[in-house]
């Protein structure tokens, strides 16, 4: 693993490299929220969609009192990829200490709940602020829409990225992820990683 002296040269002989969410995590880490923040946004003037360095740099605005600046780049990384539960956690919790309305945070606990209905704290958050009492017909339509994510990323290219592939990978949603890995294909820069996981992807759906 690289150590800070050598990442921080990488950084600087090239600004462009996706290395800086290790960067400003370490910065994070050390308390250095000045270079955490500072190394985010050059990362994400060149890649303003990586969700690592996103999530990174709202963490790091809460840390420095900036609440407000943390609740925006939570609400951009969400309208990027709505799955990102640890960001929708955070938002919730965001949105609860600025005193948001109620309908602010129904909203934004169904979208989550319907990806992660199991989630205890997802549950917690459900429980609080929306309607405890469901019908049949709307648990169907909510399973039906956390089962059939690869659908969205038919409508929503944007949506397809590395990041998610792992995290569809780690809730053992194959099938979603083999769909994402088809969109991934499609960028020449994911061409290795694409040949790579697609073995192992489909030796996972062969198993069922």
């Amino acid at each position: 693993m690289l150590q800070l002296k050598e990442l921080e040269n990488l950084f600087s002989a090239n600004s462009h490299s996706s290395a800086f969410p290790i960067l400003a995590n370490i910065y994070y880490q050390k308390k250095l929220y000045k270079y955490a923040v500072k190394i985010c946004k050059l990362g994400l003037n060149q890649d303003s969609e990586n969700l690592e360095g996103l999530y990174i740099l709202a963490k790091t605005f809460l840390m420095q009192g900036e609440i407000e600046k943390a609740e925006q780049v939570l609400k951009n990384i969400l309208t990027i990829c709505p799955f990102h539960l640890h960001s929708s956690l955070l938002l919730l919790h965001v949105l609860e200490n600025l005193n948001r309305n109620k309908k602010a945070l129904e909203v934004y606990t169904k979208k989550i709940h319907s990806f992660y209905p199991s989630n205890l704290k997802v549950q917690a958050y459900y429980k609080k602020y929306c309607n405890t009492v469901k019908t049949k017909r709307r648990h169907k339509k909510n399973k039906k829409e956390a089962t059939s994510v690869h659908k969205i990323f038919n409508y929503n290219p944007r949506l397809a990225t590395i990041t998610m592939y792992k995290l569809l990978c780690a809730q053992n949603k194959y099938r979603d992820a083999f769909a994402l890995l088809e969109i991934l294909a499609k960028n020449p820069k994911h061409k290795k990683f694409v040949e790579e996981e697609s073995k192992t992807i489909k030796v996972k759906l062969n198993r069922g």
